[in-house]
């Protein structure tokens, strides 16, 4: 696959269906390079403590308050 900008790595993310190692989905982006570069431990915790929030704010409330952070 060819990209447009240099990138420092990949996600894949598998959603299991059915049955052992069957994936019913897989999703891939790219990390691209910004101003502060995290190493994948880190962005593991910043993925985890997201998920955890999934848990009190629906998807429309949490985009908008990640949105405000970044502003």
């Amino acid at each position: 696959m060819r990209v447009a900008q240099k990138r420092w790595g990949e996600v894949t993310i598998k959603k299991q269906g059915d049955g052992k190692n069957r994936f019913s989905r897989t999703r891939s982006f790219s990390i691209e390079d910004t101003l502060h570069e995290y190493d994948i431990d880190q962005l593991k915790e910043m993925l985890e403590m997201v998920v955890n929030m999934t848990q009190k704010h629906e998807f429309k409330a949490l985009m908008t308050k990640l949105s405000n952070m970044g502003e």
